[in-house]
């Protein structure tokens, strides 16, 4: 019971009194320990992390391979693709600065970026067609600044009236900024609090066999 509750609760209590030390106080003691320890255990647990994901990714794959599910062939692709490049990010000179590895990077990876973008552009419009229905006052403001804001963000919105610019950007800047940092304030706040709870050990929904 200690080494599965107790003990991680007072490793996360000191680690988190740690962090605020070093983010409000000048303490050399506490700002070295920070930097050179706890920062570390992040960079740390990331690299497993990004591994442990890898070795799961590669495992899936290679299982729907041997037992032919639907869409088997495409794991082919992402299992030779995904050897391919971690050999040659570990092998050639320069690693990922290889311009041979950058030609390949560059070369599929961004241009695959911008076609899921471009046909989330398609479901976004579809969305927005089923959504935006004026069954009320506030879906037909809703409605209405939608339309200014995108006629105002195409060339065919300033060659059918050229306030259309001037009004979008207004909106985008005054209403929706300030919506946005009400929004980010409400965030901030959620934050905190779940934080506090978290350094407190009122939250222990992260504990393996927690009781929330």
């Amino acid at each position: 019971m200690l080494m599965r509750r107790t003990l991680p609760l007072i490793i996360a209590f000191c680690a988190g009194m740690v962090m605020l030390l070093d983010s409000y106080f000048n303490i050399t003691f506490v700002n070295n320990f920070a930097q050179r320890y706890l920062m570390r255990t992040v960079v740390v647990s990331i690299a497993w992390a990004s591994g442990i994901g890898a070795l799961n990714l590669i495992r899936l794959h290679v299982r729907n391979i041997s037992q032919k599910r639907q869409n088997w062939k495409f794991s082919y692709v992402l299992v030779i693709a995904f050897f391919f490049m971690a050999l040659h990010g570990f092998l050639l000179k320069g690693n990922t600065t290889n311009p041979f590895y950058t030609f390949f990077y560059s070369s599929t990876v961004q241009n695959l970026s911008a076609t899921v973008y471009s046909l989330n552009a398609y479901y976004m419009v579809s969305a927005c067609y089923r959504s935006f229905r004026a069954r009320s006052l506030e879906a037909a403001f809703l409605l209405i600044s939608a339309c200014i804001v995108m006629l105002g963000s195409v060339p065919v919105g300033a060659f059918i009236w050229e306030g259309f610019p001037k009004v979008s950007d207004w909106i985008m800047t005054t209403i929706n900024d300030s919506a946005v940092r009400a929004m980010t304030i409400g965030t901030v706040l959620g934050s905190l609090s779940q934080s506090m709870r978290n350094l407190v050990g009122l939250e222990r929904g992260h504990l393996s066999g927690g009781d929330g």
